[in-house]
């Protein structure tokens, strides 16, 4: 090929981590014939003597991969790069020469990302010749920030999404390419919600990057005015205020957060009561007390809610 032929597919680098956002996306990348040239993790320890970056090999294949990674997630990042023969590095400082040099030598067209923790700094922005896209589990310019699906359960959305948009220095701010709506069904969990998201994000990526490289894409500015940030969730957020929340919302609420293991604690009368778990909800106004445990054996509450009341755990 001359230097003046294209590729017969994108160049891609992919870029993700633990949880489980990471792993669809790419295999979405690589189910499109989109050429994977090297998938990139944070570091799990951030040491200062430690190389920028470092290239993980894989284990014997008599030693099992998780003390590895430390991770189910990674393990399952990794087994995609291995199998498949793809390099994949482990980088603990972005803007480093080492980390920019690693990065530019396989002259990607696009940068693709899916749930990565580490700033991505414009030197490293300026390397695709396309640009970079960014996966991210909600419909921007809304619920901007690192734990969007926490935040939907909070505010009692019904719907939420997957956005792929360019990456800027902003936090989720570049111009949106590609978005499809998600329902938030009523009693559903983190983990569905957000497993959801990533199948749609995955094909939108897919889709995102070959019209990126075929020139078709159409980006386009993010609406300000509609923008929110939200950061990462305090303590206080996991606190239910149920006299001023319908039944709705607190059980959903309930039902998302606190499968992922949060402590979740409803604020009754000044009273904080922590929770595992919510069991059903009515709105049906009756009078309930909400501290009155009906059901000893297995330790359920009937609380009474703005509208309505919800049957939790403790």
């Amino acid at each position: 090929m001359s230097n003046l032929e294209s590729p017969a597919s994108p160049r891609a680098l992919f870029l993700g981590m633990q949880g489980n956002f990471s792993h669809p996306p790419l295999r979405a990348l690589l189910e499109s014939d989109i050429e994977v040239r090297a998938i990139v993790i944070p570091a799990r320890d951030q040491h200062p003597a430690q190389a920028a970056m470092r290239r993980l090999e894989p284990p014997p294949k008599t030693r099992s991969l998780l003390p590895v990674l430390h991770s189910s997630l990674h393990t399952s990042v990794a087994h995609i790069a291995w199998e498949r023969g793809i390099p994949l590095w482990e980088v603990q400082r972005m803007s480093n020469p080492e980390t920019l040099a690693v990065f530019a030598a396989y002259q990607p067209d696009v940068l693709c990302v899916a749930c990565f923790s580490l700033y991505i700094p414009r030197s490293i922005l300026d390397i695709p010749r396309l640009g970079c896209l960014n996966v991210h589990p909600s419909l921007l310019p809304a619920n901007r920030g690192p734990d969007p699906l926490f935040w939907t359960f909070r505010q009692g959305m019904r719907q939420t999404g997957a956005t792929i948009h360019l990456m800027d220095e902003g936090l989720d701010s570049g111009p949106i390419v590609a978005q499809e709506r998600v329902e938030v069904p009523d009693g559903i969990r983190y983990a569905q919600l957000e497993a959801q998201c990533a199948e749609a994000g995955s094909k939108l990526l897919a889709r995102s990057v070959w019209e990126l490289y075929q020139g078709t894409a159409v980006p386009r500015t993010q609406d300000k005015s509609q923008s929110s940030y939200l950061p990462l969730p305090s303590s206080e957020d996991f606190v239910v205020p149920v006299a001023q929340w319908d039944a709705r919302h607190v059980y959903n609420f309930i039902r998302g957060v606190a499968s992922r293991g949060e402590l979740v604690q409803l604020l009754i009368d000044g009273q904080k009561m922590l929770v595992t778990d919510a069991i059903s909800y009515s709105h049906k106004n009756t009078n309930i007390d909400p501290k009155a445990i009906t059901e000893e054996a297995d330790r359920e509450v009937s609380v009474q809610c703005r509208d309505g009341w919800v049957r939790v755990k403790l």
